[in-house]
């Protein structure tokens, strides 16, 4: 039987914003990304080191929102970011910031994956474990995503007869070894399994599975390991993180795109954007 935290809904705050004076406080003196405040006010932070992190929730659950929260934390970090956008609605707050670069034709996004698994093969790129020097991407629409790299493929190579789509197989290795070379991903709404690593288990990949607005079908594709369903909430925001076989509700960090964009850039000292 696994071992699982249940907090209870009454214990948690209904938001959480910069100017809370607890949240602010637990994003200074961070040294990684905070996702927000558990019960008694207790600041839940993503674990250290460049393990990915999946946002898994059903619509309108706060996928966009709490990636938002953490690709402006990681900036701040000291992180470069690729930011994975199909279509490029998700996340205008962040195109023309320092050290992001944003992709969101499929096109783009299909050299950037396979540019950086090369890498890999060639050893280049060393890194010393902190964030300065990690490459964090973060891809919006995970299944959207592996769909859009397999369309490209089929229809700028029809010729071929590959088994699976570069891209796909692509984004696979640097989900597989990213971490070892920090590259972390932060990855949105996984449709079914996880591109390109078949039928690898989603907690083998992301050690940190964040969900919310979800049922029993959610719970069982992305956190199987936790036995007992925490209970639904329709509060916006309220989520629950499972990481070490443990699931723990908090409310998340929210931040506006004018905050996000402050946060990113360090110059927010008061819980207010500048």
């Amino acid at each position: 039987m696994t071992d699982q935290t249940s907090i209870p809904i009454q214990a948690l705050r209904k938001s959480v914003r910069l100017a809370d004076p607890h949240a602010l406080p637990a994003l200074n003196s961070a040294r990684t990304p905070l996702l927000g405040l558990a019960d008694g006010d207790q600041p839940v932070h993503l674990h250290t080191g460049a393990a990915h992190a999946l946002v898994a929730t059903g619509a309108g659950g706060g996928t966009t929102t709490l990636l938002r929260s953490l690709t402006a934390q990681a900036l701040a970090l000291g992180a470069s970011v690729a930011l994975v956008d199909p279509g490029g609605t998700g996340h205008h707050w962040a195109r023309d910031l320092p050290g992001v670069r944003y992709l969101s034709r499929i096109a783009e996004i299909h050299d950037h994956l396979l540019l950086n698994v090369a890498a890999l093969q060639d050893g280049t790129g060393d890194w010393d474990g902190s964030w300065r020097g990690r490459r964090v991407m973060v891809i919006e629409h995970l299944g959207t995503v592996a769909y859009g790299l397999r369309e490209y493929w089929s229809q700028t190579r029809p010729e071929t007869q590959l088994e699976e789509a570069p891209g796909v197989e692509a984004l696979g290795v640097l989900l597989a070894a990213g971490p070892a070379f920090g590259i972390q991903v932060f990855a949105g709404n996984p449709r079914v399994g996880l591109p390109g690593l078949g039928a690898v288990p989603v907690k083998d990949i992301f050690p940190t599975r964040i969900l919310a607005y979800g049922g029993a079908a959610l719970w069982q594709r992305v956190a199987p390991e936790v036995w007992s369903i925490p209970p639904y909430s329709l509060i916006p925001g309220r989520m629950h993180v499972v990481a070490d076989q443990r699931a723990t509700a908090f409310q998340a960090l929210y931040l506006s795109d004018a905050e996000a964009r402050a946060l990113a850039r360090g110059v927010i000292e008061t819980g207010e954007a500048a």
